[in-house]
């Protein structure tokens, strides 16, 4: 596992110069010690060999790291997630396609803002890893944690349907400041999304392709926090063809300005089970709530084996009753499921 020397190594590599001896005057250590761990980055792809014996240099390799540990408030006072993102990221990620970079540039910047607006933390630990035709990207924090706070700034009963909150998007506990777009956003630009705190896990995309735990940092060594803290870990193929406005036209509408603009939302109705079926109707009033803040509304029943009457009746029948404006949309319904939607209204697709 490599570790913030290394990091720096890297980014010295990326400025060019005499890499040995600003390593060393960097980090502290011997110059036998970082000859070895430039050995060990070469050996490992991160850095590329020019020369021979004594007359070696280096440059950066197909295989790119960086790990970063900073104070919150020192984040916040030196330029932000964009100063982040160009001293550190962009010079890395400088050959990836312009579509990758501007994807990841979006994700990363979105969810370190997150972290120093919305965490209270004190430290902040970054990575990114580019590696086996991937490009990898953290953001961890030993705040508050993300999903105890939407709990508390919506009075939750249950801070699992935090994560039901989070999914549909739209929700900010900081509404002047933000428009609760972010993860939204973020997570359908990524091939991989993944945010975890407090023993919970939001992953869009668990039931089919679950993003790991990325084995190249380590969290808690570097913030040792106390629990519950907030990490967020994100993974986008170097190859991916997706530029940023295919997410926004397919939930913006460019006449629109702002929180106005975001009309489209899907909702994974799986959230709302908790430890129990779809059966009642107070589980589909959490499902649907804050709905009316969009024009359509895309229910996901992936990972739903069984629901109730009264569920469907109180989405289908009493919620497209009085809002009928809002378009309902399903998707993911297993034929069972989509039977008894049918019943009650709904498109059973």
């Amino acid at each position: 596992m490599l570790d913030l020397n290394d990091s720096i190594i890297l980014a010295g590599a990326a400025q060019g110069g005499a890499l040995a001896s600003l390593a060393s005057e960097q980090t502290g250590l011997t110059r036998v010690a970082v000859s070895r761990r430039i050995k060990k980055l070469a050996d490992g792809g991160y850095l590329r060999r020019h020369g021979n014996g004594t007359r070696q240099t280096y440059t950066l390799g197909e295989h790119r790291f960086w790990l970063g540990l900073q104070a919150r408030q020192a984040i916040e006072e030196t330029g932000g997630e964009m100063a982040v993102w160009e001293r550190h990221l962009a010079p890395l990620l400088k050959d990836l396609k312009p579509n990758v970079k501007s994807l990841a540039n979006t994700a990363f910047t979105e969810m370190l803002n997150n972290a120093l607006d919305h965490s209270s933390a004190q430290q902040v630990a970054m990575g990114m890893q580019v590696r086996d035709g991937q490009l990898q990207m953290l953001v961890a924090d030993d705040g508050i944690g993300i999903f105890g706070r939407i709990a508390q700034s919506a009075q939750l009963f249950d801070t699992r349907l935090a994560l039901l909150e989070l999914a549909k998007g739209k929700f900010t506990s900081a509404s002047q400041g933000h428009s609760g777009m972010g993860v939204f956003v973020s997570s359908r630009m990524m091939d991989g999304f993944a945010i975890e705190s407090g023993g919970l896990l939001f992953d869009p995309h668990e039931l089919t392709q679950p993003l790991p735990r990325f084995d190249w940092m380590n969290v808690n060594g570097l913030l040792k926090p106390a629990p519950p803290g907030t990490e967020v870990r994100m993974a986008l193929g170097l190859n991916s063809l997706r530029k940023a406005n295919d997410v926004y036209f397919k939930y913006f509408d460019p006449d629109e300005i702002g929180a106005e603009a975001f009309h489209t939302t899907e909702i994974p109705v799986r959230l709302a089970q908790l430890s129990s079926e779809l059966v009642s109707r107070s589980q589909a009033k959490w499902v649907m709530e804050r709905a009316i803040q969009f024009k359509t509304v895309v229910l996901d029943f992936e990972g739903v084996a069984h629901v109730g009457q009264a569920f469907m009746d109180e989405v289908f029948r009493v919620f497209a009753t009085n809002h009928p404006h809002i378009r309902l949309q399903t998707t993911g319904m297993s034929p069972e499921v989509a039977k008894l939607a049918r019943l009650f209204g709904g498109t059973g697709a």
